[in-house]
């Protein structure tokens, strides 16, 4: 697999369906991504924060949910990850990065997202601290955006409500979800002290879907009209 030396570090010429490779948006090769990570617990409302973030221009909100149902299932990556996912087994944290990377270069080729006006919304990844040790080389982040909910049932309410909306019968189940829960304790909770505290902004999300963008609003316009050009936007 060969380094296209016109993407940021670490990322490879990418493996989705859908690339247009011509006349590719060229990015400085030491160049890192201005990114905020969207943490918080099943149910907390990343996704419903994530869209909202995605309609407001210099924001482009990568969920690693989408990534993966986008992968190309022929390419070699999207053949592993195949493998492991009827198995039900968790993909190595190794691929998981490669598939990111591959995936973000595939957006800067097809211009979906600038990296020299877009402010990247990562969701979904780093799931763990070893993916962050991973990417470490990829982004600078800038923000945490700390999603709480201190009533954990509404937070399995939304999760059995969002299941039976998209027909996902096997995510209602409260096996299932408490299950979810505790990954995210054990695996990705531990971020939060993976990062400088002064990069972490605790969010209630225990309001409406607006009070919470509002919130998250105050933590990351400020970074982003630091590191980028408001001519651009």
């Amino acid at each position: 697999m060969r380094t296209d030396t016109n993407l940021p570090h670490g990322a490879t010429e990418p493996h989705v369906s859908g690339v247009c490779h011509s006349a590719p948006l060229k990015v400085d090769a030491t160049q890192k991504y201005q990114s905020v990570l969207l943490v918080g617990p099943p149910g907390v409302g990343k996704g419903t924060q994530g869209e909202l973030l995605a309609r407001i221009p210099g924001m482009y909100h990568l969920s690693s949910g989408e990534m993966f149902r986008q992968l190309d299932t022929d390419s070699h990556l999207g053949q592993i990850f195949h493998k492991y996912a009827t198995l039900g087994d968790l993909v190595p944290d190794e691929i998981t990065v490669q598939i990111w990377r591959d995936y973000v270069a595939a957006q800067v080729a097809e211009r979906t997202y600038d990296p020299a006006r877009d402010l990247l919304i990562l969701d979904g990844i780093p799931r763990n601290v070893a993916q962050a040790a991973l990417i470490d080389s990829d982004i600078n982040v800038l923000k945490i955006i700390y999603m709480v909910c201190e009533n954990q049932e509404v937070m399995f309410q939304r999760i059995r409500g969002r299941a039976a909306k998209e027909h996902r019968l096997d995510d209602a189940e409260e096996a299932v979800v408490r299950y979810r829960w505790d990954v995210y304790k054990r695996e990705t909770e531990p971020l939060i002290d993976y990062y400088p505290q002064e990069f972490i902004r605790i969010i209630d999300a225990d309001t409406i879907p607006a009070e919470v963008l509002h919130q998250i609003l105050a933590a990351i316009v400020p970074v982003q009209k630091m590191h980028f050009s408001l001519s651009l936007m």
